[in-house]
């Protein structure tokens, strides 16, 4: 997955994609990522449970096999980005803020907003600064948690596959029948 993903941010970064799409492209590529993400969880979870599992896994395991697939991938995505950020190309994010800059004043601008108002939220902005690679990779392991924990509940309740009851009250109500 980190392998998939690291390819995604190469193919992303080398075409300078998030610079020629904008805010509405950025939210784009973030939405397949997260498609993507979701797919790949399955597949492997899939995988785990077939392999290795003999064909069954509750939701617990299969939510924890999720979370730890995201993590390991967050660290290692993280350490790329920290490599891509710090040393490939230091300026990359320097260009990401400029480009989200100078497109939020054309959308502020467009909404008909004061240039006073335009101009506090610029600062507003600008205050924030251009985040360093480690608050870079900081950002995404956190983001990646967050959102594989998520993740990991969608694929964990495609792929569950119980031989047993999965339910208490299922099991309580199949006696009550059985004693009828």
């Amino acid at each position: 997955m980190a392998i998939i993903s690291i390819v995604i941010s190469l193919i992303i970064w080398a075409t300078s994609l998030m610079e020629s799409l904008g805010l509405m492209g950025a939210t784009i590529i973030g939405l397949v990522n997260l498609a993507i993400t979701v797919v790949l969880l399955v597949i492997f979870t899939k995988l785990y449970r077939d392999n290795l599992l003999g064909g069954t896994i509750t939701f617990g395991k299969a939510f924890s096999f999720g979370v730890l697939v995201v993590v390991c991938s967050s660290l290692i995505t993280g350490l790329f980005s920290y490599i891509l950020h710090k040393y490939i190309d230091p300026g990359y994010m320097g260009r990401i803020m400029t480009m989200m800059q100078e497109k939020m004043y054309q959308m502020f601008a467009n909404k008909g907003m004061s240039e006073e108002q335009i101009d506090a939220a610029m600062r507003a902005f600008e205050e924030k600064g251009i985040p360093s690679p480690l608050e870079s990779v900081k950002s995404a392991l956190l983001g990646g948690l967050i959102g594989g924990a998520i993740m990991s509940l969608i694929s964990a309740a495609i792929v569950k596959k119980n031989t047993q009851k999965e339910d208490a009250f299922e099991e309580a109500m199949e006696e009550i029948k059985t004693e009828e």
